[in-house]
């Protein structure tokens, strides 16, 4: 494009998508600050650029600002962190037109490799709804990036993603099998296991934090009836040592439920990195397949980026492999501190029947409806556990299948 063309003619080009393939992925390899230092020859042509005028260039050559800010702060935030992450971009060519990409970012030596794929699941129209909407937030409020991206994080908590991981997770994975179907591939075993492994990581974290705030709603309760149980006199003596009880049981409940909650939240969270670095290993294993039989491009040594590529194939497979016995080992510590929750809830049960016996033969109101707060708790628990334990049960079973697919259809070939 000769950039001294009208306005008119630019915000043509503006409007108008760079076709490419299904079979076609990207690669760039920047420094620790954001500039290319190699890439394939997919970047190369779709960007419209030659290699001499994207080499040493920063990455944001291509930045086109149909993307909110809030994605490039998390996306920084997280490489800081020694994070791999995953992002729908939407970059602009030389000419000024655009192309979606999925973008697969991960720290390699001396910086950062990003390998990008054509996205196209629902969650890319999701995606792309979202960022219209904020990047007009960004330019009418003045959002400074970190705001924005508090938005941004605020409406994936909206749409049903615990965390940015559990989004990457979700996204990468629909992203990989749309690929597939597009590409008329069979789908892989293992990512459909992992697909129905995030949803019932995510039933197990929402029953155990229904538990959690069920025993704020009534935590006072033991207080209570122990005041009340004062002012009754002698006859309360009964209610005061279920009081009493009851209070010993609950400070034990509340202890238990800290490590609980957290541990549901360790089991969703290693699923969600388990799907990311899974998926993340193909996108590795294919880049680096794809550019050793690639003719090399003048200015790019092709066997220093083939070792890089090869490099964070093995990482990665590896990275997956650790991945899924981290779930196993999660699963089984949170087993362990559901029997332990299913003890509590025993004695909880216990407490209860004895106070509502208790209450019913001093037919004191105030008492009666402190009983059935106690009474409404304890359900909370049960029909808590027993959501934990169907999504425990699930979970097992399908991670035991994920093992055996990965052992049989996943497992790294030696090159």
């Amino acid at each position: 494009m000769d950039f001294s063309e009208t306005s008119e003619q630019s915000q043509l080009y503006r409007e108008i998508e760079i076709p490419f393939g299904f079979p076609e992925i990207f690669f760039s390899r920047t420094d620790t600050r954001g500039k290319i230092q190699a890439g394939n020859e997919v970047f190369q042509r779709i960007s419209g650029y030659s290699w001499s005028e994207l080499a040493g260039k920063p990455h944001n050559i291509i930045r086109h600002d149909g993307v909110p800010r809030a994605v490039f702060w998390l996306l920084w935030d997280r490489l800081k962190k020694g994070l791999q992450t995953g992002a729908y971009v939407k970059n602009k060519s030389k000419d000024g037109r655009y192309y979606w990409v999925y973008a697969i970012i991960t720290p390699c030596e001396g910086g950062y490799l990003s390998v990008r794929i054509k996205p196209s699941s629902a969650i890319f129209g999701v995606a792309q709804a979202e960022y219209a909407t904020l990047a007009r937030m960004e330019a009418e409020e003045t959002l400074s990036p970190a705001e924005s991206a508090m938005r941004l994080m605020a409406r994936l908590t909206a749409l049903g993603f615990e965390t940015y991981d559990a989004f990457m997770a979700a996204s990468l994975s629909a992203e990989f099998s749309a690929r597939d179907a597009n590409l008329q591939k069979a789908p892989r075993r293992t990512l459909a296991l992992y697909e129905r492994l995030m949803p019932s990581a995510a039933e197990l974290l929402a029953a155990a934090r229904q538990i959690s705030e069920g025993y704020l709603t009534y935590r006072f309760v033991p207080l209570n009836l122990l005041v009340h149980a004062g002012q009754i006199g002698e006859t309360g003596a009964a209610i005061a040592t279920i009081s009493t009880n009851y209070n010993i049981l609950s400070e034990e409940i509340e202890h238990g439920l800290d490590g609980f909650l957290q541990a549901a939240r360790t089991v969703s969270h290693t699923i969600n990195v388990g799907a990311f670095l899974l998926a993340t290993s193909y996108v590795q294993q294919e880049i680096a397949s794809s550019f050793s039989t690639e003719t090399p491009m003048d200015g790019v040594d092709h066997e220093v980026e083939n070792a890089y590529l090869d490099q964070q194939r093995a990482t990665y497979q590896a990275e997956a492999l650790k991945s899924l016995a981290g779930i196993e080992q999660e699963l089984k510590n949170f087993f362990g501190m559901i029997s332990e929750m299913k003890r509590l809830a025993s004695g909880l049960a216990a407490i209860r029947i004895m106070g509502k016996v208790e209450s019913g033969r001093l037919s004191v109101a105030v008492v009666q409806d402190l009983i059935a707060d106690l009474e409404a708790f304890q359900e909370i628990v049960q029909s808590g556990l027993s959501d934990i334990l169907q999504a425990n049960g699930a979970l097992r079973m399908d991670t035991s299948r994920l093992l055996e697919a990965y052992a049989t259809e996943d497992a790294p070939i030696p090159r």
